[in-house]
């Protein structure tokens, strides 16, 4: 009979918002539109509850990924925007902490930051301005991609008339003769991983072919960094090993793969000031391939050409059982 009462009254000790948000995570698990619709019409009822808002979030933020036309995309990603922001101002930190908010920002603001490359590079100033002006405002400060953004510029196909002097960069590969050894990537690294490179000829010629691009468009050539190196080689190695492909750093819980730290939280674990920009690519075992990907891309275009960059680290990794074999990460800082 005690049993009986328990189960009776239980959920009732659960506040209105617990309530709103198993109900409508249980829902999205199923059926994401269906979701979508419940929470815009508990919505309409109660605007105090932070869980509907939440959950139109993931959905928007979902949809930005199908979108292929980056002025619909940027209508989709400020609609996502909007629902975080007002997510984020209504939930409480055990809700928060719940729904692994920051790891969702980070997330958002990278998908931000390759549309607004988009948009630039097809001079959509309206539309760019517009969502700019969205993201400064939601994620507090102004993230030296977005100020970066503006200053970028596509290809080239001549030399710069004007010239400046740069300082020569450094060119030479941090000094391991030895690596970490019983490292646990199911964990979150420490910054204090180290590893021998699998190919570091192909490694130093992506950053020389980067190089010579930059300086034909009149910009500081990248010095390769030690704490940045290491950092481009954990990660390209830790998504071998663990067979996963994103910027966000995966870890296992309870046997499962999921998301951790984000890829600029990631990077200040190794290099403390923090890094600016990363790329990364997969399957591809050359350095002239792998350039071609980024290049070819407006998004990753836009992080090899950033002005406010000057130092750099990069890292490839190969395991024949993961998805893709080959792995590449780049990163850079600007001090």
């Amino acid at each position: 009979m005690k049993f009986g009462i328990l189960l009776l009254v239980f959920p009732f000790l659960l506040s209105k918002e617990e309530r709103t948000f198993k109900r409508l995570n249980k829902l999205y698990d199923k059926n994401t539109e269906k979701a979508f619709l419940l929470a815009k019409k508990i919505n309409a009822r109660d605007k105090n509850l932070a869980s509907p808002y939440y959950f139109q979030f993931l959905v928007y933020s979902k949809k930005s990924d199908l979108s292929k036309v980056a002025k619909d995309q940027a209508t989709i990603l400020g609609s996502a925007i909007s629902m975080g922001s007002s997510f984020e101002k209504k939930a409480g930190e055990s809700l928060l902490t719940q729904t692994d908010w920051t790891t969702k920002k980070e997330t958002l603001r990278e998908k931000v930051i390759v549309c607004l490359t988009k948009l630039k590079a097809e001079k959509n100033d309206s539309r760019f301005k517009k969502l700019k002006e969205k993201a400064i405002k939601f994620f507090s400060e102004v993230p030296i991609d977005l100020v970066e953004l503006k200053q970028v510029e596509m290809p080239k196909k001549t030399i710069n008339e004007t010239k400046t002097s740069f300082t020569a960069p450094t060119h030479v590969f941090p000094s391991i003769k030895t690596e970490s050894t019983k490292i646990n990537f199911a964990l979150k690294p420490t910054g204090k991983e180290q590893f021998l490179s699998i190919n570091e000829a192909e490694e130093q010629k992506l950053i020389d072919q980067l190089n010579e691009a930059r300086l034909s468009q009149n910009l500081q050539p990248l010095s390769i960094d030690p704490n940045l190196v290491r950092a481009a080689r954990y990660h390209a190695r830790d998504m071998a090993k663990e067979n996963y492909f994103d910027h966000t750093t995966h870890n296992k819980v309870n046997g499962k793969l999921s998301k951790s730290i984000g890829a600029f939280e990631r990077i200040a674990l190794f290099y403390p000031t923090g890094g600016n920009t990363e790329n990364i690519a997969a399957g591809s075992s050359t350095a002239d391939a792998t350039y071609k990907q980024w290049f070819d891309s407006p998004g990753h275009y836009a992080n090899m050409f950033n002005e406010a960059a000057t130092k750099v680290g990069i890292g490839v990794y190969h395991d024949e059982k993961s998805e893709y074999g080959y792995y590449w990460v780049f990163c850079t800082a600007s001090n």
